[in-house]
């Protein structure tokens, strides 16, 4: 339950930074340590501050007027006298407790400003209600409130809306008044000015003082409230920023009087001496245009200029326009995201962009202002009033969330954070890639699209792009739980079809689909949208909107529930690739099968023997491959789809490979795929060796006297964003003696400097070591010549490194050998590299390989730091590839002057640093479902996981060694019960023998049936299902009877062979005192999972 800041002491507001008023001849500071409320505030300027302005506007003509603090007050006097007396009219006897009293206009905004302080003098609680709620969200929020006065606007809409609340409400309260009137209140009288509070009783500081309210986006909106203390704090927020704002002139124009951000801006004045700029009280229109906007910008004469985004593209259209913008100080986008590409162009044309950021619940977050804005204007910095953590969710993803501090707390508490309540935004985050302290906004956590695969989808930029078509309204990406994503579009009125003319849906779809296409250039891959999945909306199901205009997400997606669930089930019915079942289930038939399958989704030519993969297919082609196999297949005789395994068209990536697939599945005999033959799989092996090993390079040190090799150690390092990679290369840029370091990853979404740093904080490393001189961030392609390198870096690199630490590498367990060929190609490019310096010796070449390519080693006891054959490494395509790697660095050693280590790492943990470990991998999937099934599985066996930050520095221990081949697993592996029976007391969930825990996981399995649809088949709030087939090879490696003392030194659990750490403990210092496993690493793994408050 959501808790209040009336459960905090009220503490004085300790000194504020001297950053305001330093110059300014007709404003003083007044007292904001917390010993004067807002009111006693505004008195005080009346008093000291009398000719100061806090209101500008500019009449019909472009005359500039200005209401000045002494005028304010008096108005607020004329407002607390008017409260008083209906209060007083009204009052019960003996009743004297503050009364609630709402205000339901858009009028001007300087009247409702002055109402609420007027509310405030009088002693009671201002409740500004926005006009763009439903009657029924009104008549929730006045009742939920308990308010006892509705002030109304004069406008009709506004009294139409009262009055269809209070029918809804039906019950005697509120008392309904209409809303003072501006000549009411700032008459032209020459009465004496009493600068002195009218309240008859002076209210608690922790008391409630105005309750605003949520926009309602997923129900109805939620009353908040603020205390008179938490008033106070508003207005000192400008403190720590680096402009000084008094007389600064602001224009608020298009804020919503009811909107937090026009109370806290009244706030800023209040405290710093702002100047808020406003339209002309007594020509107010409903909803003002962009044009008139920018007219009272300039009219009154405003420095900055806060608005919505829809404004700014509005403006940005415009060069005269633009010219304005430029003259001014700073523009201010609030209150949703700007278009990338409009806000580039505009500071690009040289207008300084802002972005500020705040929430109701704990209103101005963001930094207000910077003296300059980031050239990178996305990014904002967190204001130092505010005490903030900020929560790793997901790849480079943080959840911000606001603390109580002495400057500033939230009004709202809904977590608890380092044992202390908090507000979680529920914002998301992204840190600037090398400018600390800034950050952007990412988009809000519960919008979130989590697909069955475990990747995400951010909805909000990609509606942005959908929603600039002008053939469409508003649209939604659905697609949570389901493999991949849809979208839902709303039509603009003239371009509305009825549901069963497909003829003019299909037309309609036609149209969009150009924007449809650029937004999927701009998506990642698993959230692109197929033309199939674009649902459109029903005249008869109009979406749902929410106060501030923008969609209802959850609450329309409820409404077309059904047609999503229906447009998921029969996409592979209704599209199929518009492929007909065979007539004839031959072995001509099947290829021509195979090959329009695969051409229809890959939408290019390919040859039969061309390796999907290679050619870009991702996982959601793959399963688009699968669904529409099996709907041919179950129009097949005699054949029972259920026994197909879920990953074939990983296993068989060519239409000749499926082809063989299918004869061996229809009985012909003789056409069975290689894959399934040991024997061939070794050879495919040994093949792809002999590929690799031809003509090495000869090493030929320069015999140059000009060429001088580099003091220290210079490392190239690939895949430096991942757990080990990460952790390598922050142990090296804190090694004095490594002098230069290049961080060589592939080129993918989003810059490498932001995913490097985010990998950091994700582990609790050093970000400022981002900033080095020693480290070089680079984006290659190891396959390409000069790994896709410039020629003139690559030359740098080859007669400079000392060491290569070849970490990159796929990691899919679903693909076969011919599909990491890629990675192989890369390995023999490093290769050459290595033997292409033109230092007096090559570099060294450390290659991470893994524990699968021991995988089937049958000799007795640990598998000794030596060379294997081939057929210990036959299972998966990765393993098999790792073991290609191993076998091509032994050749290379016996041929060349190349000197390489292999070290076979075995399972790595969280960080020892804050217990992070990817949420992805295969055992916090298997705690996360157990959380799901309510028990554990029981082993009686060990483990010799390693933290990956121990890993790195164990690696980095053995980069001169002389040995060929190491091993790298703890050294003291603990006992499986050791960890897993305090987890199953800390999670409350039983320990049951392995074969129980998989059955209990299987019933939650998804049935593989002919009629599924595209994305059911795994299930993301129990992520073990997506790799069940892993976890049922593990049941029939468990030994059915005790084992003997051969067979326990021999494996660990799952049957994972036993590593002989003999040399690699001669060399490695931090591996022979590696702590073993505790319960405390166990507990900061729970909690990185979101386990640990179970």
């Amino acid at each position: 339950m959501n808790k209040t800041h009336k459960d905090y002491q009220i503490l004085p507001i300790p000194p504020l930074p001297d950053t305001q008023a330093l110059s300014c001849s007709t404003f003083k500071r007044p007292p904001l340590d917390g010993s004067l409320n807002l009111s006693e505030v505004c008195v005080w300027n009346g008093r000291n501050n009398p000719e100061h302005p806090i209101f500008v506007y500019a009449d019909q003509d472009g005359g500039e007027h200005v209401i000045r603090w002494q005028e304010f007050v008096r108005g607020i006097h004329r407002v607390s006298s008017l409260v008083q007396r209906i209060v007083t009219t009204s009052q019960k006897e003996g009743n004297a407790s503050p009364r609630t009293i709402a205000i339901l206009s858009l009028g001007d905004t300087v009247t409702y400003i002055t109402t609420i302080f007027g509310i405030l003098e009088s002693g009671n609680v201002a409740f500004p209600v926005s006009v763009r709620n439903s009657p029924a969200a009104v008549a929730h929020l006045l009742e939920a409130t308990d308010t006892d006065f509705l002030l109304v606007g004069s406008d009709q809409a506004h009294q139409s809306l009262a009055n269809s609340s209070l029918q809804v409400q039906q019950c005697s309260k509120p008392a309904v008044f209409p809303l003072f009137e501006f000549d009411e209140i700032f008459s032209d009288g020459d009465e004496k000015i009493e600068f002195t509070t009218t309240t008859v009783t002076r209210p608690n500081m922790e008391s409630p003082a105005v309750i605003l309210h949520s926009s309602g986006s997923t129900s109805f909106p939620k009353p908040i409230r603020w205390s008179h203390y938490g008033l106070v704090q508003q207005c000192i927020a400008p403190y720590f920023g680096e402009i000084d704002f008094a007389g600064v002139r602001v224009a608020c124009h298009a804020i919503p009087p009811f909107h937090s951000m026009c109370l806290v801006h009244a706030c800023f004045a209040a405290g710093t001496g702002l100047v808020f700029g406003a339209f002309d009280p007594r020509s107010i229109t409903s909803q003002p245009t962009p044009d008139k906007f920018m007219r009272g910008i300039v009219d009154s004469k405003c420095d900055f200029v806060l608005a919505v985004p829809s404004f700014i593209e509005a403006w940005s259209t415009n060069e005269d326009q633009i010219e304005r913008l430029k003259r001014m100080r700073g523009v201010m986008n609030g209150g949703g995201p700007l278009n990338h590409s409009i806000g580039d162009n505009l500071r690009d044309k040289g207008v300084r962009l802002y972005n500020v950021y705040g929430c109701t619940e704990g209103v101005v977050v963001g930094q207000y202002l910077r003296a300059s804005p980031c050239f990178e204007w996305e990014y904002l910095a967190f204001s130092k009033a505010m005490d903030l953590k900020l929560i790793p969710q997901d790849e480079d993803r943080f959840e911000l969330v606001i603390k109580p501090g002495p400057y500033a707390m939230p009004f709202v508490f809904n977590t608890t954070i380092e044992g202390e309540q908090g507000y979680a935004t529920g914002d998301l985050f992204i840190p600037h890639p090398s400018k600390p302290g800034l950050f952007k906004l990412y988009g809000r956590a519960d919008d979130q699209i989590v697909h069955s695969s475990g990747e995400k989808t951010n909805p909000g930029p990609l509606e942005g792009i959908i929603n600039q078509d002008p053939l469409i309204q508003s649209s939604i990406i659905f697609g949570r739980g389901k493999f991949n994503a849809g979208i839902l579009v709303n039509p603009v009125p003239s371009e509305s079809v009825e549901p069963s003319d497909e003829r003019a849906l299909s037309s309609y779809r036609n149209k969009i689909w150009p924007t449809v296409q650029k937004m999927n250039e701009y998506a990642p891959q698993h959230s692109r949208i197929f033309k199939e999945m674009i649902l459109v909306s029903k005249q008869i199901k109009p979406f749902a909107f929410t106060a501030k205009g923008t969609v209802r997400r959850q609450v329309t997606l409820n409404d077309y529930a059904d047609e999503i669930d229906e447009l998921y089930s029969s996409v592979d019915r209704t599209t199929a690739l518009d492929i007909a079942p065979p007539a004839l289930w031959t072995p001509e038939e099947l290829i021509a099968l195979a090959r329009k399958v695969v051409g229809g989704v890959m939408a290019k030519p390919m040859g039969d023997d061309d390796d999907f993969f290679h050619h870009g297919c991702d996982s959601l082609q793959a399963a688009w491959m699968r669904n529409t196999i099996l709907t041919m297949l179950s129009h097949a005789p005699n054949l029972d789809i259920r026994d197909i395994p879920m990953n074939f068209v990983y296993s068989y990536p060519t239409i000749s490979g499926l082809t063989n697939y299918f004869l061996k599945l229809m009985g012909f005999d003789g056409e069975t795929s290689a894959v399934d033959n040991v024997e061939a799989r070794v050879e495919n092996m040994l093949a792809m060796v002999r590929k690799y090993t031809h003509d090495f390079p000869k090493h030929t040190p320069s015999d140059s006297t000009s060429f001088s090799e580099e003091s220290g150690i210079v490392v190239v390092l690939t895949g430096t964003t991942g757990g080990l990679g990460s952790s390598l290369l922050w142990k090296l840029l804190e090694i004095p003696q490594v002098s230069r370091v290049y961080a060589l990853n592939r080129r993918g979404s989003g810059d490498l400097a932001e995913r490097q740093r985010a990998a950091f904080l994700k582990r609790g490393y050093n970000t400022g070591l981002m900033s080095s001189k020693k480290l070089t961030m680079l984006d290659g392609d190891l396959g390409s010549a000069r790994l896709g390198l410039e020629e003139g870096v690559y030359s740098e690199i080859r007669d400079s490194v000392t060491h290569i630490i070849h970490n990159a590498y796929t990691v899919n367990f679903n693909l076969s050998l011919a599909s990491f060929e890629p990675n192989v190609l890369g390995l023999r490019q490093l290769v050459d590299l290595a033997l292409s310096s033109r230092r007096h010796s090559p570099p060294r070449l450390i290659f991470t390989s893994s524990i699968g390519t021991v995988l089937n080693y049958e000799g007795a006891g640990p598998v000794p730091e030596d060379p294997v054959n081939a057929k210990c490494a036959v299972g998966t395509g990765y393993s098999e590839s790792k073991w290609v790697c191993e076998e091509i660095l032994s050749i290379a050693t016996a041929e060349s002057a190349l000197q390489p280590i292999t070290v076979r790492v075995g399972q790595l943990c969280g960080a020892s640093t804050n217990g992070f470990w990817n949420p992805k991998e295969w055992v916090p999937s298997l705690f996360k479902s157990s959380a799901l099934i309510g028990c554990l599985p029981k082993l009686d066996a060990e483990i010799s996981w390693i933290p990956v930050d121990v890993a790195a520095q164990v690696l980095l221990e053995l980069l001169d060694s002389k040995v060929p081949i190491l091993h790298l697993v703890h050294s003291q592996p603990v006992k499986w019960s050791s960890l897993f029976d305090p987890a199953g007391t800390m999670l409350g969930l039983h320990l049951v023998s392995y074969r129980d825990w998989l059955e209990g996981l299987e019933a939650n399995a998804v049935d593989v049936s002919a009629e599924r649809s595209v994305g059911v088949d795994e299930n993301p709030t129990n992520p073990a299902l997506e790799i069940i087939d892993f976890f049922r090879s593990s049941l029939s490696s468990l030994p059915t009877s005790p084992v003997n003392e051969d067979e326990q030194n021999a494996s660990e659990a799952f049957s994972v062979k036993r590593l002989c750490l003999e040399r690699t403990l001669d060399e490695s210092a931090s591996l022979r005192n590696c702590p073993p496993l505790s319960v405390d690493d166990l507990s900061q793994w729970l909690k990185c999972w979101n386990l640990g408050d179970l």
